[in-house]
């Protein structure tokens, strides 16, 4: 099967003509020489690779580049900050936590505006035992929420 362009139908008269796109034939720019182009089509022996690679001497290895003054700039700044001490780590002591008072008083507050309320509107056992539900539900949320969702402040 061969992909010979094929020829579009007329346009009917006074439509412009459709344009058909087609992808052109791929070219691609060889780097490397064929495989057949070495003139022989033996084995690569690795292990006259590996005594190559292990002939050649570290002096023949590409020498170390000069010093630039970037070099020099970096090591005159270490040793200002040695000299200034601003390497030295000096441990800290940690700042105590106010999570554990900020829990306390709110717990406080919080429960003393339920009971208030409560006993400011004891009309009957309903509203006891809405208040007791209230308080147990604030103090589960208020507990999760301090110790298990925020983190130390």
């Amino acid at each position: 099967m061969s992909a010979a362009p094929r020829n579009p139908p007329e346009p009917p008269e006074g439509e412009t003509p459709r344009r058909e796109f087609r992808l052109k034939p791929t070219e691609f720019e060889r780097a490397n020489r064929p495989a057949d182009a070495f003139g022989d089509n033996a084995a690569i022996d690795t292990r006259q690779i590996y005594r190559e690679a292990n002939a050649r001497s570290p002096s023949a290895a590409a020498p170390a580049p000069a010093e630039n003054e970037v070099q020099a700039i970096l090591r005159d700044n270490v040793a200002r900050a040695q000299a200034a001490g601003l390497d030295e780590v000096i441990p800290q002591r940690r700042r105590p936590s106010r999570r554990k008072r900020d829990y306390w008083l709110m717990l406080g507050v919080g429960n003393l505006l339920v009971v208030g309320a409560v006993l400011g509107l004891h009309q009957n056992a309903v509203t006891l035992v809405f208040g007791l539900s209230a308080v147990v539900l604030f103090t589960l949320g208020l507990t999760w929420v301090m110790w298990a969702v925020m983190d130390d402040y």
